[in-house]
């Protein structure tokens, strides 16, 4: 199982400052999937991975703190239960319930996670805190239907050792991103990328059931675009300029 001393979940609590307040970019995102999201799982899930045990699990991995998280869990569910009522087999008659695993590093703060969560008469779910990195198992073997994780395999498991290293070709002076700027920078995030992925991949294959579904949000670009091209890379330079300076006086 993945540990990591290097932790920085989102900003916590609730005051203007928190991630609860400051994730309206991620929710888009995530609405802007919900339809493919929804034909995934209606042309691609086995209902019958469930009608043994009548619990269908979910696991949101890098959850933060809501209502994003409670909005992916929820539309998750009308789905399952509309492909359900659709189906209308003879295990629809069997309630099927629901389990959402919450995943997030342990420095998360699940307490003002559950503090927001839908009321149990209104929340058609059981819930589970699960800390712990995601870039390692965190849960049994088979033991989800549905992963899912939305802006978050952007955030590597560390920073590349040669990035931080001013003897070395990739030491990443004056920017606090990899903006495609320096090449041999690129090239020290690109192995670490692949290296967490493959561990983020071969963990969630053992957790979800033969047959499951991982849905992965994030942002990408376009091959031959480097970020510092784009507005989002822009913005960041501006504001490492910004911190660049501040750290110098």
């Amino acid at each position: 199982m993945s540990t990591s001393s290097h932790m920085y979940p989102m900003s916590s609590g609730h005051d203007q400052h928190s991630y609860i307040h400051n994730s309206s970019y991620q929710k888009a995102a995530i609405s802007s999937a919900v339809e493919k999201t929804r034909r995934c799982i209606f042309e691609k899930l086995d209902l019958q991975l469930s009608s043994d045990f009548g619990t269908f699990r979910i696991a949101d991995f890098g959850c933060s703190i809501g209502p994003n998280t409670f909005h992916v869990a929820q539309s998750i569910i009308d789905t399952v239960k509309s492909k359900r009522l659709e189906e209308s087999t003879e295990n629809s008659l069997v309630p099927l319930e629901f389990q959402v695993f919450f995943n997030d590093q342990p420095t998360n703060d699940f307490n003002t996670l559950f503090r927001t969560q839908p009321l149990s008469p209104e929340r058609e779910y059981f819930s589970v805190g699960v800390p712990g990195s995601f870039y390692g198992r965190v849960l049994p073997r088979n033991s989800i239907h549905i992963g899912h994780t939305s802006y978050t395999t952007h955030w590597l498991s560390k920073v590349p050792d040669n990035v931080c290293d001013k003897k070395s070709m990739a030491w990443n002076k004056n920017y606090i991103q990899c903006n495609n700027l320096l090449e041999e920078v690129t090239k020290a995030y690109k192995v670490q990328f692949i290296k967490d992925m493959e561990i983020f991949l071969d963990a969630r294959a053992e957790e979800l059931v033969p047959g499951g579904l991982m849905i992965v949000i994030g942002e990408c670009l376009p091959d031959g675009v480097s970020l510092y091209e784009t507005w989002q890379g822009y913005v960041m330079d501006t504001i490492g300029d910004c911190l660049m300076d501040m750290a110098k006086s």
